[in-house]
């Protein structure tokens, strides 16, 4: 039997590429790919293809969120991850990925949590069990003692790996050992810690952290499977350890310098800034509960990271979109698309941030074969929207904007 045939004609295409907007569109979905997308009066509509008029709406990719954690927490308190029961954690996380797709992220990438959970998510959904994106997960974050992925240090270190987010290993052959861990467990990729962070309970964004010969053990690993290796890494020297050590991509990246830019342009890696954490952090922390030290923290780094940004957007980084959005009331699964409005609002045209969200995104998450742009062969990740996201970006916020999200040619079902 024929494969279902889905027409998706009238719309005003954004195809992910960057390229010219077609204002009079047609998206031909044949299955699970697309079969041919442009100008209306260029493509042939199939005969006894279901077409949807789209006239008046915008047609472009699922949005990419590269940086989220899946943590399923109803608290922002990094000991919420210690207390909760995995299983209650894991049942608010099956609504989390729904709400998720329903606002029009069909791919994201979950950068630790605990439990490994997001693994168990990804192929929930996979099999279909659940309704949800694509995920990729890294497991656990590896995290050297006192890291930043070293959840509460009040606790004992075996509480840490058995209930934290972070894997703790320490030394060259204790950090390969944990990239293999984490790789045969089923992670896509390795996430390591090189910096302290904003919600560390006790470093600093600039305090450095893992050593080159351990980072480089752990990307050596992931390497020799194919694997990714993505740095959470604010200061500047830690930054540095981490792209000479090889690593893919850099998180959030408070501290840029002209040398860490050449290498990061040299050595075509990306940068996922996520912006609107540290925002969300400083202008809501305090209501939510975040820890003083911390909230003092995200207020100084904010323009910094603000500054950072806009030096690697001059200087032509490749840039990525990521919310590093918790799944707490702060900062919840859905309304990520505010990291978007926070690069258009720091300088970046909407063009190029629907680009980054879309089709950088997925070079950077090694997927770009697949999706990430709207032309022949792709996986059919699309969506709907009522309204016109190149002028004002903000629509994308709302998710009644967001008429139809088709995952791999299927509609999703929404949530009311």
């Amino acid at each position: 039997m024929d494969a279902q045939c889905t027409v998706l004609k009238g719309g005003r295409l954004i195809d992910g590429s960057g390229g010219a907007i077609v204002e009079n569109s047609a998206v031909v979905i044949k299955g699970e790919r697309i079969e041919a997308a442009g100008a209306a009066d260029t493509v042939k509509i199939p005969k006894g293809a279901e077409v949807v008029d789209t006239t008046g709406k915008t047609v472009m990719p699922g949005l990419m969120d590269a940086h989220l954690h899946l943590w399923g927490i109803n608290r922002t308190n990094p000991l919420t991850l210690m207390i909760d029961p995995p299983e209650q954690r894991g049942m608010r996380s099956v609504m989390d990925v729904w709400k998720l797709l329903d606002s029009g992220y069909t791919t994201v990438r979950c950068c630790g949590n605990s439990n490994n959970m997001s693994i168990y998510l990804r192929e929930a959904i996979t099999e279909g069990s659940i309704i949800g994106p694509r995920i990729l997960s890294c497991g656990a974050i590896i995290t050297q003692t006192g890291g930043h992925g070293d959840t509460a240090h009040s606790l004992p270190i075996e509480w840490v790996n058995q209930r934290g987010v972070g894997r703790i290993a320490d030394g060259a052959d204790e950090c390969r050992k944990a990239a293999r861990e984490q790789l045969r467990a089923g992670a896509d990729f390795i996430k390591l810690c090189s910096t302290g962070g904003v919600l560390s309970e006790k470093d600093l964004p600039t305090s450095c952290q893992y050593t080159i010969d351990e980072i480089s053990a752990m990307v050596e690993e992931a390497h020799n499977v194919g694997a990714k290796v993505a740095s959470h890494a604010q200061g500047t020297r830690g930054i540095k350890n981490a792209l000479l050590a090889g690593v893919d991509t850099i998180e959030h990246g408070f501290y840029l310098d002209d040398e860490v830019i050449e290498m990061m342009i040299k050595q075509n890696s990306h940068f996922i800034p996520t912006l609107i954490i540290v925002e969300t952090i400083a202008t809501k922390g305090a209501e939510a509960g975040i820890p003083k030290g911390s909230l003092k923290k995200a207020k100084d780094n904010r323009e910094v990271h603000r500054k950072s940004f806009e030096m690697a957007c001059k200087a032509g980084v490749q840039i990525g979109c990521g919310s590093d959005f918790l799944s707490s009331p702060m900062s919840p699964m859905g309304e990520n698309a505010k990291e978007l409005a926070l690069q258009v609002e720091a300088g970046r045209s909407p063009i190029d941030v629907i680009t980054s969200a879309t089709k950088i995104n997925a070079e950077a998450l090694d997927i770009g074969d697949d999706v990430g742009t709207l032309e022949a062969g792709k996986l059919a990740d699309l969506l709907v929207v009522d309204g016109d996201p190149l002028k004002d970006i903000t629509v994308l916020n709302d998710k009644t904007n967001i008429l139809k999200v088709y995952k791999g040619g299927v509609e999703a079902p929404r949530l009311s």
